[in-house]
């Protein structure tokens, strides 16, 4: 264990965990990032926190439900830090123990070197505001377009749904965060996404990550459903893991986000990618958990590099630069 490792893993309990002395916290993890929920488990003790570690086989993507004994565990918990290989976020347990009061960190595919540099250490609390900004217009808006120099060139309703503020930090009962990310997003209506997306900067899974120039994947999207993946190897990767499910759910346009974390940047890890400052992403799948109505095995997200985003006819994103912000 290094200085900056059990660093990092102060900053995840102290900042954004917000954890107190007493509080019951519980760590998940699998057999993948045990090392990580160690410094975790380590600074929750330095709070003298009553810290419980959980160790289960990891899931096989996105979305996939934990075992029936952390589902019990964290329904008891003031705090969750999940230091999984897949994200727990779009799961009926996070969403359980949420409704019960627990405050939750998610930190799918978190690595050691994010505890020593990059995007855990911005400075949370200035970005607040950019987020409530943000999630303002999101709220009060209808109808969303984004395009891009390479293609992108997407609408959708938001009509009637709420956004989602992930601050990075969890100080209220309820919350979520998944540090580093910083972002706000929101469940687009079923049905209504038409257009194409031009994948061109991340695929958040193990097998694909960040995308160089010349190897973007192309979405066809048609009454809120991916119809075509275009490309090539990442296309055919993308492709395969989709149909692994067997599930047209999978193919649903489930989120729109938009990333605020200006310290972040594209490296594979969704915490990372999802929170870099001038892009935004699309979660394809399951978004029950979020304020959508769809239901799917799983739920991927693709970034997209310096878009342009327009709400309602007025222009909030120019290339990346977030004009409403000024």
């Amino acid at each position: 264990m290094t200085k900056c490792e059990i660093e990092g893993a102060r900053i995840l309990v102290n900042t954004c965990g917000c954890v107190k002395p007493g509080e019951n916290v519980v760590v998940i993890t699998d057999t993948n990032k045990i090392s990580i929920a160690e410094y975790i488990v380590i600074a929750a003790q330095e709070k003298n926190a009553e810290t419980v570690l959980i160790i289960m086989s990891p899931r096989e993507t996105h979305g996939e439900e934990p075992p029936k004994t952390v589902v019990g565990a964290v329904k008891e918990a003031d705090v969750v830090f999940a230091v999984t290989t897949f994200s727990l976020f779009h799961t009926k347990a996070r969403q359980e123990a949420c409704k019960n009061g627990a405050r939750w960190i998610n930190l799918p595919d978190f690595r050691r070197e994010m505890l020593c540099s990059g995007g855990l250490y911005v400075d949370f609390l200035s970005q607040r505001e950019l987020v409530d900004k943000l999630a303002s217009i999101l709220l009060n808006g209808s109808q969303v377009k984004v395009i891009t120099e390479r293609g992108t060139d997407i609408e959708f309703s938001i009509k009637g749904r709420s956004p989602i503020r992930e601050y990075g930090i969890c100080d209220k009962p309820g919350m979520v965060s998944s540090p580093p990310d910083i972002e706000v997003c929101i469940a687009p209506v079923e049905g209504t996404a038409n257009g194409k997306i031009v994948v061109d900067g991340s695929i958040v899974l193990p097998e694909i990550g960040p995308l160089s120039k010349g190897k973007e994947v192309i979405l066809t999207v048609k009454d809120g459903f991916i119809r075509e993946i275009n490309g090539g190897t990442e296309a055919r990767k993308f492709k395969k893991v989709l149909e692994t499910a067997n599930d047209p759910s999978v193919y649903n346009i489930a989120e729109f986000g938009i990333g605020l974390n200006p310290m972040c940047e594209l490296s594979g890890s969704m915490l990372e990618d999802e929170g870099v400052y001038g892009t935004i992403h699309f979660g394809i799948g399951d978004n029950h958990t979020m304020g959508g109505i769809t239901k799917a095995p799983m739920h991927i997200d693709v970034v997209i590099k310096e878009p342009t985003v327009i709400v309602d006819g007025k222009i909030i994103i120019d290339h990346g630069e977030h004009v409403y912000a000024k």
